[in-house]
């Protein structure tokens, strides 16, 4: 490299690579200057303005230039209510896109314009208006005015300038360069990537992901060759492979990432594409603490609070972090979905959580305190302070990437304030809006320590680039070349016959052609790659790749990962993990009848849930969930009958007295329902349940007054242990009655579906009711769900004899079909098969079954510990084992 050069560069990891390149035969050389056309206006721009000599207005940032154009747009549509039918910042990108191509391909004024090229005529004037107004400049116009201003003289250049890995040239740009060839420069086109065509692989795989998988081997194998070796990763669609490659990388080369206090550990990679601020976790909190404590509103959706409880980034994130994880699960069960702020400070600091609670509350104070509207320079300020009085950016010291996003954030803020002129005051849910706007449009990417082994590219990314080894990947027909995309806001015919980028299939087709040349050149080894299937649909390979070179058999390579080379060496231990530790003697179990019911339909459900206590964070809700409205019917039929004793005083009673009776037992079952609960019902929500109790109250006694036989209440929500084998089961059974002929009848009020199918079966999924007729103190001789319910209310059992219940058969009548297939005839025999079944499923528990074994998927759909039953992964071992050897 030749000292006094100027290298301005196609990309910055182009202009990166030529900084950081050395002499071998020096020991010590000057840093070339290498930048990119961007880095070289701004520094170029600086020069100008501070040598007064001549004017240059500033350049406007990419984000501030579409926040200019959504206000200038949303003013021409006819205001923010008219503007939200439209997808404002779209059209906002679109506007921006179009201002940039007409100024750098000069593409003339329509003469007869299609309506949408008029309407961005009018826009493009009123955005330029604006920049007049503001004192900026687009990057584009500021480019414009730097070529006048060097062909008038102003401005240092050096001798020698090297354009480095353009693929293409715009006409604005070609000006530029005639201005550094009038004042005496010497331009030097070069294609650094220039040279003959290495070794060339084709290589299809199944689909993208297979793809990636077969990129991320193949760097694995690269890299254990030559530790030392340059790879280059290119994709057509960045974006789409993205998540996937990164996931896979860290799998195959950085195992110890996987841990949180490794996540920001040196990657042996480089990705050129960032990410929006906004995903930044350390912005998203920021953003989500700002949105809630800026509301004026006494009440908080627990959805919105809960991801910051768990997360990090503010006050108490590493002292309070138990204690804040125990705070919001108490909210979970004991507030409602949308509490009031000062329970949830409550809760908080109950919890030992303090810390937190003070930093929300004061930060609430202090946005109350703040006036309503101001300038988005006071905003500027006010944030960010609203944000250091909650905690953030946490206790920890930060880390190297998060440091540089932190700074970004506050540039962006920063940025924010330059508006006051366009923007005018600000409320404070307006101004956090156009600061998560600017988040959301602005790419984070970390500065990169070193060049790293592996650069993982768009097509444009890489020019100029070279390695030792390249693959590129997502050569589809659908993406390479790419389709055209003209501009719909500028004439299609001017953008066509300037040439200008995407005007057509003709203008992609001739780029796509040049870039893949250059690639096949850019490495001794090259390897093009494509999917064959997207789902059920069929993938073709890019046109563009050479029908002469043989592909090879689809990929198939799997990565190298610190398990799997353990499976490989046969170092691994197998563990059956269908068997749990037995129960301890005389262990008792809690939840019931649900113990064995999980136990029929998957025993592994039954060993989390029960044995090991896991249990899903429960769901909050405004009022009362489903479980909960049952508890009150069960509470109220239980103070009810308490009172009234029999089906004899029920039907004494006359309506105004039966009402009075409901009314009073619902009364009762609110006041221990809120007194357990340690909170009260608003009084609206609270007149409302009355009510609906009330209905579906009297609705249930109409049901028992029309029973065939008389019965009297013996028992309601009774508690008792019950043995099954060396199993004791704690259950609580809703009401035992005493009939007319002096049998007993268990019943189990329900107020959703009912399923006696499965009382037949060899494994009971609903045993409660058998449970208590085979194995309880008394002997039943009915047994039936009540369905409480105001649509067919009524009973659904069996019993030993006929019209004890009505529409419950006896199990001998000749019209139960079911149970004689079964071989059940006689009561005898029912409990018979009631006891050997329960049993079963209790020797089961006892002795440590704990197998995923199910019937049916659907049976686990109100399963609470789903995600350790491992299901997915389970099926994908089978099909594995399945699968014919190949």
């Amino acid at each position: 490299m030749t000292p006094g050069t100027l290298y301005l560069c196609a990309t910055s990891r182009l202009a990166q690579s030529l900084r950081q390149a050395n002499d071998a035969a020096t020991e010590r050389w000057r840093t070339p200057a290498a930048l990119t056309l961007a880095q070289w206006q701004t520094q170029m721009a600086e020069e100008i303005l501070l040598s007064g000599r001549a004017t240059l207005l500033p350049a406007l940032t990419a984000e501030s230039e579409q926040l200019l154009w959504e206000v200038v747009l949303a003013q021409a549509i006819g205001g923010e209510a008219s503007a939200e039918l439209f997808d404002l910042s779209g059209l906002a990108a679109e506007a921006m896109a179009a201002h940039a191509l007409a100024t750098h391909w000069q593409l003339p004024a329509p003469h007869a314009a299609s309506p949408e090229s008029r309407a961005f005529a009018a826009w493009q004037q009123d955005f330029l208006n604006q920049c007049t107004k503001l004192q900026r400049l687009p990057q584009v116009n500021q480019l414009q005015s730097l070529v006048e201003l060097l062909q008038a003289g102003y401005g240092s250049l050096p001798q020698h300038i090297v354009l480095a890995g353009f693929d293409r040239f715009t006409p604005l740009e070609e000006r530029l360069f005639a201005a550094f060839s009038a004042r005496g420069c010497t331009v030097e086109r070069q294609e650094l990537s220039a040279g003959s065509t290495g070794s060339v692989t084709h290589q299809p795989c199944a689909d993208s992901l297979a793809e990636c998988h077969a990129v991320v081997a193949w760097a694995q194998k690269q890299l254990q060759a030559n530790p030392q070796a340059r790879l280059g990763i290119v994709a057509p669609d960045l974006s789409r492979v993205r998540t996937p490659l990164i996931r896979l990388l860290d799998v195959a080369l950085h195992p110890a990432s996987l841990r949180p206090d490794a996540v920001d550990i040196p990657r042996s990679y480089n990705i050129s594409l960032g990410e929006p601020l906004a995903q930044q976790p350390l912005i998203a909190t920021a953003l989500s603490l700002l949105r809630l404590l800026g509301r004026t509103t006494s009440h908080i959706a627990q959805a919105d609070l809960s991801p910051l409880l768990l997360g990090s980034f503010w006050a108490g994130d590493d002292s309070e972090a138990d204690a804040r994880a125990q705070g919001e699960a108490r909210m979970r069960r004991q507030l409602p979905a949308t509490p009031q702020w000062a329970s949830v400070f409550h809760s908080l600091a109950a919890a030992g959580a303090s810390r937190s609670a003070h930093a929300l509350r004061a930060t609430m104070t202090a946005a109350q305190a703040l006036p309503r509207r101001q300038l988005p320079s006071q905003w500027a300020q006010h944030l960010p302070a609203l944000l250091k009085t909650t905690g953030w950016p946490g206790e920890r010291t930060l880390t190297s990437v998060e440091f540089q996003v932190q700074q970004a954030f506050l540039a962006l803020c920063y940025e924010l304030g330059q508006f006051d002129a366009l923007l005018g005051p600000l409320s404070f849910s307006t101004a956090l809006q156009r600061l998560a706007d600017l988040c959301r449009r602005r790419l984070f990417q970390p500065q990169t320590r070193g060049e790293p082994h592996i650069q993982i590219l768009g097509v444009l990314e890489s020019a100029g680039l070279h390695f030792d080894a390249l693959w590129v990947m997502g050569l589809n027909d659908e993406l390479w070349p790419p389709p055209a995309r003209p501009n719909p806001l500028l004439p299609i015919a001017s953008q066509q016959a300037a040439g200008c980028a995407r005007a057509s299939a003709a203008v992609e087709l001739a780029f796509a052609r040049k870039v893949h040349t250059r690639l096949l050149g850019a490495a001794p080894l090259v390897t093009l790659s494509w999917a064959s299937s997207d789902g059920n649909r069929i993938l073709r390979p890019s046109p563009l790749l050479d029908p002469d070179c043989a592909a090879s058999p689809v990929a198939s390579d799997h990565i190298l990962t610190p398990a799997t080379s353990r499976a490989a060496s046969r170092l691994h231990e197998r563990i059956h993990d269908a068997k749990a530790p037995p129960l301890a003697s005389g262990e008792l179990l809690e939840g019931g009848s649900g113990v064995l019911k999980a136990q029929a339909l998957c025993p592994a459900w039954a060993f989390y849930r029960y044995r090991l206590a896991a249990a899903a964070l429960e769901t909050p809700v405004d009022g009362l969930d489903a479980s909960l409205r049952g508890t009150l019917v069960h509470s109220a039929l239980q103070h009810f009958w308490l009172a009234t004793k029999d089906q004899g005083s029920l039907l004494a009673q006359n309506d105004a007295a039966r009402q009075a009776a409901i009314a009073e037992a619902i009364h009762l079952a609110l006041a221990d329902f809120e007194q357990a609960g340690n909170f009260s019902l608003p009084a609206e929500f609270r007149q409302l349940e009355c009510e609906r109790l009330q209905r579906l109250l009297q609705r249930w006694l109409t049901v028992e007054t029309e029973r065939p036989c008389a019965f009297s209440v013996l028992a309601c929500e009774q508690e008792k242990v019950l043995a099954v084998g060396n199993l004791r089961i704690r259950v609580v059974i809703d009401r035992v009655d005493q009939l007319a002929d002096g049998s007993l009848a268990v019943l189990d009020y329900k107020t959703g579906p009912v399923d006696t199918k499965s009382w037949l079966a060899d494994r009971i999924s609903e045993p409660q009711l058998p449970l208590y007729a085979a194995f309880g103190d008394c002997a039943m001789e009915t047994v039936s769900f009540a369905r409480v319910v105001l649509d067919e209310p009524g009973f659904s059992g069996i019993s030993a004899q006929p019209e004890r219940l009505a529409k419950v058969p006896a199990v001998s009548a000749a019209t139960n079909k079911p149970y004689a297939q079964a071989g059940l005839t006689t009561w005898g025999a029912v409990i018979n098969h009631w006891q050997r079944s329960i049993g079963e499923l209790a020797s089961e528990i006892e002795h440590g079954a704990a197998a995923v074994v199910l019937n049916d998927a659907n049976d686990l759909r109100y399963c609470d510990v789903l995600p350790l039953l491992r299901l997915a992964e389970r099926q994908r071992l089978w099909q594995e084992s399945c699968a014919p050897a190949r």
